[in-house]
């Protein structure tokens, strides 16, 4: 690891294949590690190809070593390497709570690279942004070259196990029994993302007292509060977590999604609610008017991808060639082993499907946002 700028690079040299087009046509190649390019838009998709071999790129995470989105990167690095036929550094910018590196990949679209440069789009942030009108978001998500997504991470709502959690650490139903205004639950939580998000929303329709600890610039900071004794629950992702509740050491309360039975740790979630479950199974504490217009929004917020993206100034060929990329990275079988192996549901999401689910969702923030601005 390597410092530039104050931000640490990690460099992994893959030894690459030149891409070499048909001397019939440019609609004929293959990728860098072998893979024939077919379909209907094969012609640009080799176009870029042959401007992405021998070049180096940068990928963003926009947070630490050891979150989310940076774990994703380096796992999509040697396969990006791989068929695109050029060199991958992975980078992290983590302030702002992935803002700043949005806004870094964002940001080159003045570049005279542009194309060299991707990232992972967090919309957690994006839309909170937006809607609330909270300064830091410098560029229109719907406005970037939206390549692909991954699959909906999968996010679990824990308790630590301590006497000073006690009250917190039987389970959702014991949680909500036990909460008053007198015994709020204590939450570190960041200062914006999808976990805050998700956090306030499950807090909000549920009708839970708590007291927010914020503050936290990460996924990995907020992990290392929370197990020093910060606070009691934290809303992360199950990969960064199983961790901790396959020790014993932490108890999970709640799911965005049901855990698949065939991916790694999955009897320790065995029982455990998700959104879906939770609202009808626990109807009784949802409320207030302000409690049953946020039930749609935490419902729908369950599904939320990593989006991988690049500015739109990047030209047509070298967007084909990266979308390209991303898809037989996301599809590859020993990619999707490892994403099972750490917790999370291997797939692959479709530009489309990306573009319209960050629509559906603003559309979704905006229609609460009276309850949004009211949690603050």
């Amino acid at each position: 690891m390597a410092m530039a700028g104050g931000v640490a690079v990690f460099s992994l040299s893959l030894a690459t294949v030149p891409i070499t087009l048909s001397s019939a046509s440019t609609k004929s190649c293959k990728s860098a590690n072998g893979y024939k390019v077919t379909g209907a838009n094969a012609k640009l998709v080799c176009q870029g190809l042959a401007y992405y071999a021998g070049k180096t790129m940068t990928f963003v995470a926009p947070d630490s070593p050891g979150g989310g989105f940076n774990n994703n990167a380096v796992a999509y690095k040697p396969y990006l390497q791989a068929y695109l036929g050029a060199t991958v550094n992975v980078i992290n910018v983590p302030a702002g709570n992935t803002v700043a590196g949005m806004n870094f990949v964002a940001g080159t679209n003045t570049s005279t690279n542009v194309g060299l440069t991707v990232g992972w789009m967090n919309l957690g942030p994006a839309i909170e942004d937006r809607v609330l009108n909270i300064p830091g978001i410098q560029f229109n998500p719907t406005g970037e070259d939206m390549l692909g997504g991954t699959t909906p991470s999968l996010s679990v709502v824990a308790a630590w196990k301590s006497p000073a959690c006690a009250a917190w650490d039987n389970g959702l139903a014991s949680l909500l029994s036990s909460n008053t205004a007198a015994n709020p639950v204590s939450e570190p939580i960041q200062t914006t993302g999808s976990t805050t998000l998700d956090l306030m929303l499950i807090n909000g329709v549920f009708g839970i007292h708590y007291h927010s600890i914020p503050g936290y610039a990460s996924s990995s900071a907020l992990i290392a509060g929370w197990v020093r004794g910060d606070g009691c629950v934290i809303d992360d992702p199950a990969s960064a977590l199983n961790t901790y509740i396959a020790g014993g050491v932490a108890v999970p309360l709640l799911l965005n999604e049901a855990y698949p039975s065939n991916i790694a740790d999955a009897s320790f979630y065995a029982g455990v609610p998700t959104y879906a479950q939770a609202v009808k199974t626990y109807a009784k504490y949802i409320k207030t008017k302000l409690s049953k217009l946020a039930v749609p929004a935490l419902t729908y917020i369950a599904a939320s991808s990593r989006v991988f993206f690049t500015p739109p100034r990047t030209p047509h060929d070298e967007v084909a060639a990266l979308t390209a990329a991303f898809k037989w990275a996301s599809l590859n079988k020993n990619l999707q082993a490892y994403q099972s192996n750490i917790g999370n549901l291997p797939g692959y999401v479709t530009p489309l499907q990306c573009k319209t689910a960050y629509i559906n969702r603003v559309v979704d923030a905006t229609k609460t946002k009276q309850f949004l601005t009211a949690i603050g």
